[in-house]
């Protein structure tokens, strides 16, 4: 197969589709241009027909396209500057809160008490508790982000599956003495994630994110913290109607709970839905499909 129109991920008893209004080449076909594919951003970017959405799609795609460029045969080396967050990096981000967090799991704030903590500092505070956790809860996994507040530090917002923490601890101070740089909030996940509109949780940490990477003060930095025993969705490409077509066999049915379609220039379209599978009786097999 040379290229695809849809992906597939299937996360817990939820079902993702991606379909694109054109098929995509698979790696190793034919690239635009280097010089294409800027002419093509700036009439993008100057194109009032289109929402702020709908421009940093298009443009994503587009810098997709460009992965891996090369000039005279070597790798060209890019000076970091502010940019956007990428549709892929969202979809990732994403795809990590869906897989391993679930309601009960715990949402942790961390803030420090001083002023002007650089990224590197915060960096090594964040490791020491996290290894400072593992020894009083055991292991667990963790996902987290940065933010910077208007008084020019830095806090983090940590998604964790650690078991209920003894009230007592909570109360008496010794879960926020594990951190020991300022307060510490944490709350119980109350919602499933999965529809990313209606996800508010989600949603904050996504628009976190976005602010941590337009700002100068974060590159070279990873945009997120995770462990490294999270789990990533198997993501499988084909065509639309052979996926859809396969879907409708699953025993017990699909629930469709949530679509969207964006026009994008170059591909048309992208569509995403969403469905539930409904009491599945059998695990579903996606090493078989093709």
């Amino acid at each position: 197969m040379d290229g695809y129109d849809c992906e597939m991920k299937w996360i817990e008893s939820y079902i993702k589709i991606k379909r694109y209004g054109k098929e995509i080449r698979k790696r190793g076909s034919s690239r635009k241009t280097k010089a294409e594919r800027k002419a093509e951003i700036k009439e993008i970017k100057g194109n009032s027909g289109f929402s702020a959405l709908e421009k940093m799609i298009q443009v994503a795609i587009l810098g997709n396209n460009g992965a891996g460029d090369k000039e005279n045969g070597k790798r060209t080396i890019k000076t970091p500057k502010a940019r956007n967050l990428k549709m892929k990096e969202i979809e990732v981000f994403s795809d990590l809160m869906d897989m391993n967090f679930k309601v009960g799991d715990k949402y942790v704030t961390l803030t420090y008490g001083k002023e002007e903590v650089s990224l590197d500092e915060a960096g090594r505070d964040f490791e020491n508790w996290i290894k400072r956790m593992r020894d009083r809860y055991s292991d667990f996994k963790y996902l987290g982000v940065r933010s910077f507040q208007k008084r020019g530090t830095i806090h983090f917002h940590v998604l964790m599956d650690i078991p209920d923490i003894p009230a007592e601890e909570l109360r008496n101070g010794i879960f926020q003495n594990i951190w020991g740089h300022g307060i510490v909030n944490v709350k119980m996940i109350h919602s499933q994630q999965i529809v990313d509109r209606y996800a508010k949780l989600k949603k904050y940490l996504i628009k976190n994110l976005s602010e941590f990477k337009a700002d100068e003060r974060s590159f070279g930095k990873r945009l997120y913290l995770q462990s490294n025993n999270l789990i990533k969705p198997k993501i499988i490409r084909g065509n639309y109607f052979e996926i859809m077509e396969y879907l409708g066999d699953i025993e017990g049915g699909l629930k469709k709970v949530d679509g969207r379609r964006f026009s994008v220039e170059f591909l048309n379209y992208i569509e995403v839905q969403t469905f539930k599978i409904m009491e599945p009786k059998e695990e579903i097999d996606l090493a078989t499909m093709f």
